[in-house]
């Protein structure tokens, strides 16, 4: 013990001092590190804090996003559960309401539904509505009978002053406005709108005069009804008049085809027809139409100048007929000119007509020369007799069946019998001049009732002759009458009244011989002259 305390009390190594100095000079360097390491740990708490701070920060906004998020969810499932309520629940409020603008806003309890009326105490609108034209979502606030308080949506309809009318349509106030403005009043008759346009006018509702706008227009399109059996002929050209009967439409029309129609072909042809009026609507008709034929019209034959005395009608169709080279003989009309008059001596145009099957027409004309009285006899040709005498075949066979030649003769017997009373005249002049004298004067004697048979009945198409009485003496009166083929047997006929006879209608030779012989044999005749009639 002793030399361990004497060994610490000897005198120092300096090689050991040295390395004791060396060793504490590195603990001298060393002492900062203290603070180094406490710097350190000061800057990892910094780096802590920024990032717990992040982190808050971060959390906030994803609350803040869920909050929002969960709003929206809230406030959707909300609408939801309204609109799923409405559904489900009773409905306080109408969808939808239509004012007129300047009508004024309806009251809220308006929208109210009358089954639920009752259940409402009071009704506002939660923000007033716009004044202005438009369509408007509000909302309705309630407070009921039972104190609870309901919002509901509906819808406003503010509609410009604005009414349309259907041109030439009967429309009443309730079609221009709606059903509840019965009561309104509109300032003008629609019958004073007559061209499509936008006019102005008055509409009082309630008492209350609104200025409004009225719009005639025409939205139909025309109605065009088209010709029946559209037959053409081969190069013919067509136009729209050649297809078109009729149309209908309040304004002008104009027509244009789908295409160009085709006639340098014969057979089955078809294409469209469009029809637009002047407010642009619209029709469409399909065409059918056939071309057949060369084209050539009807030829009219027979034309001439014709005559007759004033009062005396005639058949301008006499002798007239119209020949086609593919159809035959087709029909052919005759057409006055309105201001004849067959009292009113002149001239006049007569137009005739005549069309095959194919459309193609013929036209023609000749003139008619009505003579001022019956001095002018004489220029009658035999023809214009002819004439005379078939105007009243026509219009016998109006009524009378001419292939029951029998009747027909008979009608043509009591025909004579109307025109001409008996009057002595003495009349010694041809046939011809006997008849027209006879009808322009209404009498005449035996020959006048002659003439006026032969007449007839030659243009009734009966094969007929004069029979003249053989004078018993010197003296003796004469007399006419005439001889009648009827279903082919020869018949007396004689339409001159006596005083105890109506006339001999189709007597034979006995029944005319008999009455002969008992009233001064007035019948006597040559009966080698004329055929034999049958046997009574």
């Amino acid at each position: 013990m002793y030399d361990c305390v004497k060994n610490h009390s000897r005198k120092p190594n300096r090689k050991r001092k040295a390395l004791v100095m060396e060793r504490s000079n590195q603990y001298k360097r060393r002492k900062p590190a203290p603070k180094r390491r406490g710097s350190a740990r000061g800057n990892a708490l910094s780096s802590d804090n920024i990032l717990k701070t992040a982190y808050i920060l971060a959390g906030l906004i994803i609350t803040a996003v869920l909050v929002m998020v969960l709003l929206a969810v809230v406030t959707g499932s909300g609408q939801m559960r309204n609109t799923v309520q409405a559904a489900g629940s009773l409905d306080y409020a109408a969808n939808d309401m239509y004012v007129w603008e300047g009508e004024g806003l309806p009251a809220a309890d308006a929208f109210l539904n009358d089954s639920t009326r009752s259940l409402v105490r009071e009704a506002r609108y939660l923000l007033a509505p716009d004044t202005a034209a438009g369509k408007q979502n509000i909302a309705i606030l309630m407070q009921l009978e039972d104190g609870t308080t309901r919002t509901e949506n509906a819808v406003l309809y503010i509609r410009e002053p604005v009414i349309h009318w259907e041109i030439g349509t009967e429309a009443t106030i309730t079609d221009l406005l709606g059903s509840k403005y019965a009561d309104a009043v509109l300032s003008e008759p629609l019958s004073n709108f007559t061209e499509i346009g936008t006019y102005p006018v008055t509409v009082t509702i309630r008492d209350k005069a609104l200025p409004f706008s009225l719009v005639a227009e025409d939205t139909q399109p025309p109605v065009v009804t088209l010709k029946e059996n559209l037959n053409f002929y081969l190069n013919q050209k067509l136009t729209f008049e050649d297809f078109i009967a009729d149309c209908s439409d309040i304004s002008e029309v104009e027509y244009h085809f789908s295409e160009n129609p085709m006639t340098i072909t014969e057979g089955e042809k078809q294409l469209q027809l469009i029809a637009t009026d002047a407010a642009g609507n619209s029709a469409t008709y399909d065409l059918a139409y056939t071309v057949s034929g060369d084209g050539l019209p009807p030829e009219i034959k027979g034309l001439e100048k014709m005559q007759t005395i004033m009062g005396l009608q005639t058949d301008c169709l006499y002798n007239v007929t119209a020949e086609d080279e593919n159809d035959g003989e087709v029909e052919v009309t005759a057409e006055l000119p309105g201001n004849f008059n067959i009292r009113t001596a002149g001239t006049y145009t007569v137009k005739y007509t005549a069309k095959d099957k194919s459309g193609n027409t013929a036209e023609e004309t000749s003139q008619l020369i009505v003579l001022p009285s019956l001095d002018d006899v004489d220029d009658l040709t035999e023809d214009d007799v002819l004439r005379i005498g078939n105007y009243l075949i026509r219009e016998l066979e109006e009524d009378h069946d001419s292939s029951d030649r029998k009747a027909f003769a008979k009608a043509i017997f009591d025909c004579v019998q109307r025109h001409v009373t008996y009057y002595d005249t003495h009349n010694d002049e041809d046939w011809e001049h006997a008849a027209v004298c006879a009808l322009y004067n209404g009498f005449g004697d035996c020959r006048s009732y002659y003439a006026v048979s032969r007449l007839l009945l030659t243009c009734g198409g009966f094969e007929n002759m004069e029979v003249e009485k053989v004078k018993n003496y010197e003296g003796d009166s004469a007399h006419f009458w005439n001889l009648v083929k009827v279903n082919g047997a020869w018949y007396h006929f004689d339409a001159t009244p006596r005083v105890n006879s109506d006339g001999f209608f189709l007597y034979t030779d006995d029944q005319l011989d008999k009455f002969s012989a008992w009233n001064g044999n007035c019948f006597n005749r040559d009966k080698s002259l004329y055929p034999a009639t049958p046997t009574s």
